[in-house]
């Protein structure tokens, strides 16, 4: 009896210490090491030979040669015999006038509207497709159009808009045109740029 005990004893422990030095490698997965990304050092450039010692001695006697050379000389009597040129000025003559080509354009500069802007919300719609077949036929017809969100992604609502116009009153009068378009009834919405 004593010995079917100790064998299960010893068992117990060979498997108990099988565990405990194996099962943590095995339960951590894959382990991620990090290599660092040394530059290696360029190895010693070769020496260039310089074509020819270059020789200072020679320039100092180029240069005092230069130096030595006496500097030329003016008569001044002969220059005060020469009449001095005098500037005498051209009359002036009146000039022809000019006419402009092309009668200039009066422009005017534009004053970006302050306070609300606001959109025609057409509808929303779970098909991106029709949503851009849509947006496309009301630009055809030559209105603003555009969809959110922006980019198409699978499974989201798409939200059809025409506008922004700062004139509420404006985007009234296109809510039939827009109907006879589409076919649908539009609403007015304040507009807001941060939508995504």
């Amino acid at each position: 009896m004593a010995s079917t005990f100790q064998h299960r004893l010893v068992g117990t422990i060979i498997l108990v210490a099988i565990g405990i030095i194996f099962l943590p490698d095995l339960l951590d997965g894959q382990k991620v090491t990090y290599r660092e990304n040394a530059a290696s050092i360029p190895l010693r450039p070769a020496l260039v030979e310089l074509a020819e010692p270059v020789n200072f001695d020679s320039f100092d006697n180029e240069v005092a040669e230069l130096l030595i050379e006496p500097a030329p000389t003016i008569n001044l009597t002969a220059a005060k015999k020469a009449e001095p040129a005098v500037y005498k000025p051209k009359p002036i003559t009146k000039a022809p006038k000019l006419i402009p080509l092309a009668k200039p354009v009066e422009t005017t500069k534009l004053i970006p509207p302050v306070g609300n802007s606001w959109n025609i919300r057409l509808g929303t719609f779970k098909n991106s497709v029709a949503v851009d077949d849509l947006v496309e036929k009301i630009r055809k017809a030559g209105f603003d159009a555009y969809r959110l969100p922006r980019y198409k992604q699978a499974g989201q609502l798409n939200r059809l808009y025409v506008g922004p116009n700062v004139n509420k009153n404006e985007l009234k009068r296109l809510l039939p045109k827009l109907q006879k378009i589409t076919g649908l009834k539009g609403v007015i919405e304040k507009f807001d740029p941060r939508d995504k």
